[in-house]
């Protein structure tokens, strides 16, 4: 994983970010009451584009859907106390047939490794009857498989559990944003100043970043910000 999200790595995946965020402005100015609905699309297109690079335009196909009831399993059961085996660890012991908490898991695993497997051996099928291989977590396993040593299963959980990191935790940072400007809205000013001076009509790129440091200020108070924060985005000048 740290070879895959190292710098260099990072730099090739930019192209993907740029056409998912073109697309999510589009999104947005069509349709602005969904954009709930807009972020969740963007944040899996991009991680399924670097992951397998496979195509969302809706956010409803099948393997979207698929992954992200995966996503919110995991919430589900990896919150403290889903389970009385979690305020009863002794309870571990019991039996399969007494601890329905184990027969679950068997089930939820078996249905998470099967969509991981397809999604990471899809991209081998491509692969091998010569269709265009985007760059992508998936293909740099296989051009690398032997230089891994992962078993096809083991590469499955590496890449799938990028999804269900970086899914919905993108999608809650842009609600957080969102949440933010609407309580501190003179910031969304300065920032959008700031855009018009560095980019005129164009959109952002990755080149602009640097001259962009209202932007980025704004962007990195709204990943520490939290809505009970005294000052919140009222102390932004100061970081």
């Amino acid at each position: 994983m740290h070879h895959l999200t190292m710098t260099q790595m990072a730099i090739s995946y930019q192209p993907m970010q740029i056409l998912e965020s073109t697309k999510l402005l589009h999104d947005l100015i069509l349709s602005p009451s969904e954009y709930d609905r807009h972020f969740e699309r963007y944040s899996s297109g991009l991680i399924f584009r670097i992951g397998y690079a496979k195509r969302v335009e809706t956010g409803s196909e099948p393997y979207v859907r698929r992954i992200l009831e995966v996503v919110h399993t995991v919430e589900r059961v990896g919150s403290p106390g889903a389970y009385i085996v979690d305020t009863l660890p002794s309870l571990n012991y019991l039996p399969k047939f007494l601890a329905p908490w184990k027969t679950e898991g068997e089930k939820l695993h078996d249905r998470e490794i099967d969509l991981f497997r397809k999604l990471l051996t899809d991209v081998k099928k491509d692969m091998d009857q010569g269709k265009e291989a985007l760059p992508c977590f998936a293909r740099t396993f296989w051009e690398n498989e032997q230089e891994y040593g992962l078993s096809v299963d083991e590469a499955a959980y590496v890449i799938g559990t990028l999804f269900e990191a970086g899914s919905g935790t993108t999608a809650a940072a842009m609600m957080s944003f969102c949440l933010a400007m609407c309580l501190y809205p003179e910031w969304q000013s300065e920032g959008q100043q700031e855009v018009d001076r560095v980019c005129g009509d164009r959109i952002p790129d990755f080149d602009d970043i640097p001259n962009l440091a209202m932007c980025r200020a704004i962007i990195k108070e709204v990943a520490r910000w939290h809505p009970v924060t005294a000052g919140g985005l009222n102390d932004l000048r100061w970081h």
